[in-house]
């Protein structure tokens, strides 16, 4: 298990807040502790990629994600809730 993770933003899912080709440090250790929580900036895997989005809403231990830009997102409206240990890490840092 990785505690601290680098990923490139590719797409436009995430703007304003996160904008295409930024960076962002994804760190596991704030969940060591306690569950996402609705509103953090996560990373996840979803069918072998790996997508940053904010959590929404969260029932029965499934976690709703949107794209900021819900113009723009692939998100839980096309695919559906993902479950904790679809979550890699919390976004800790933008650069």
């Amino acid at each position: 298990m990785l505690l601290l993770r680098e990923f490139k933003v590719s797409g436009h899912s995430m703007e304003p807040v996160i904008k295409n080709q930024q960076r962002v440090l994804v760190s596991k250790i704030p969940y060591l502790f306690s569950k996402p929580k609705a509103k953090e900036i996560v990373a996840f895997n979803y069918q072998g990629k790996i997508l940053i989005k904010r959590i929404a809403e969260i029932s029965s231990d499934k976690y709703s994600v949107k794209g900021d830009n819900s113009k723009d997102s692939l998100d839980s409206r096309s695919f559906g809730s993902i479950s904790e240990s679809d979550i890699l890490g919390k976004v800790i840092y933008i650069f």
